[in-house]
């Protein structure tokens, strides 16, 4: 690892736990290099960040990405050498400021741990404290500079509690980007166009395959002996082993696409998805396609997150819509019978099916426009700028950082 010691240079430490973070951590990077070309990055987070240019102290995308409490007291002792090597290398190197993607059971107490240490603290895409764990809003205002949300409804929750916080809109609108049209799908991949798409998205982590894929795949087999003209397929998350996908699959008695490039594509040309609750949901509307959510976890963490959990809905597409846009079936509903039914049932139901589209519509509509991830580069240089001028530094001496 390079020693931080060229203070001519601006220097972030940037933090993203999960394939969704570490996709627009990624963005991000690239946004202040375009503005400020010196930067120089550190962290913890995948090889889209590696990719991106930042130097990793560890990828924890591909050993600490968890979902619920009980999954993590089976990585503690991985957790707590992570978060330890952090706050070393925190106090020996000093970056100019530490950006925090999401990922809030590590994150929030590394921003402790920064402020400490009088280190700049940006957090990027709130943990869902309008959700559940509110008191978490405490912490956030004691601990972080500045707050960039996605969502404008976490605006007024986190000014109300003293946080600086601006609302840059969604980075997804800055990935999805269609190159081919339903034809060319098609035809590249083979699908037959007499049959409807079915998707099945499981998620992005192994623990969420192991648990999703199984009863999709069963629930698929229902599908089809009931409406042979259907067609099914798992646009494989890049963080996910395709081993793990074919150990899966060989339980499975039909015939299954598995994709692993152009995926958005793929996913724009789908009549219909079967969706782990997550960033995909959010994904998957975007994209115009109706859904249905399942979640499952393990029945510790479940029982811990429904005495926690303060709005109706687990789904991100629901909750902005702020009703039940789409179904979401959840740990014991989640049953391969269930989801066969409620896919069946809006299948053939032209009138909902065209309801949760324009939804879907009105849900990117709130979201603002492209562009995301260049206001974020933007409000975390100027910041610094201010912060500059703040120290007192003379007139004629420049600051660190790229406008």
């Amino acid at each position: 690892m390079k020693s931080l010691q060229n203070k001519n240079k601006p220097k972030f430490f940037i933090i993203a736990g999960e394939n969704s973070g570490d996709l627009h951590g990624s963005n991000l990077v690239r946004a202040i290099q375009e503005r400020c070309p010196d930067a120089e990055f550190y962290g913890l987070g995948g090889e889209q960040l590696k990719q991106a240019g930042v130097n990793l102290l560890f990828n924890i995308v591909d050993t600490l990405a968890i979902v619920g409490f009980a999954e993590v007291f089976t990585k503690y002792f991985a957790i707590k050498k992570v978060f330890n090597a952090t706050k070393e290398f925190l106090a020996k190197e000093r970056p100019d400021a530490i950006i925090l993607i999401d990922y809030p059971g590590f994150n929030l107490r590394m921003a402790r741990e920064a402020k400490n240490l009088g280190i700049t603290v940006f957090y990027y895409i709130c943990p869902q404290v309008w959700a559940w764990r509110r008191g978490r809003i405490k912490t956030i205002a004691a601990n972080v500079d500045k707050m960039l949300v996605v969502f404008p409804f976490e605006v007024p929750l986190l000014k109300d509690a003293g946080v600086d916080v601006t609302c840059v809109g969604h980075p997804l609108l800055d990935v999805i980007n269609l190159t081919m049209t339903k034809e060319e799908v098609f035809e590249y991949f083979g699908f037959d166009p007499n049959k409807k798409l079915i998707g099945l998205l499981p998620g992005s982590r192994t623990s969420e395959i192991n648990r999703h894929l199984p009863v999709m795949l069963e629930a698929a087999e229902l599908i089809a002996q009931r409406m042979p003209d259907v067609q099914f397929v798992i646009p494989r998350a890049s963080t996910i082993k395709r081993e793990l996908i074919d150990f899966h699959l060989k339980n499975f008695s039909g015939h299954i696409f598995v994709v692993d490039q152009y995926r958005y594509n793929v996913r724009s040309t789908m009549d219909f998805a079967i969706v782990a609750s997550g960033t995909a949901t959010l994904e998957t509307a975007f994209l115009g396609c109706p859904m249905i959510i399942v979640y499952k976890v393990s029945f510790l963490s479940y029982l811990i997150a429904k005495s926690q959990v303060s709005i109706p809905y687990i789904g991100l597409v629901n909750i902005i819509a702020g009703n039940m846009l789409v179904p979401e079936l959840i740990q014991n509903e989640a049953t391969a019978h269930n989801i066969a039914e409620k896919t069946l049932q809006m299948l053939n139901d032209p009138e909902t099916l065209s309801a949760i589209r324009y939804g879907m519509q009105k849900i990117k509509e709130k979201m603002g426009g492209p562009g995301a991830s260049a206001r974020a580069a933007k409000i975390i240089l100027d910041f610094l700028n201010i912060k500059q001028q703040e120290k007192n530094l003379p007139q004629n001496q420049p600051t660190n950082f790229g406008a």
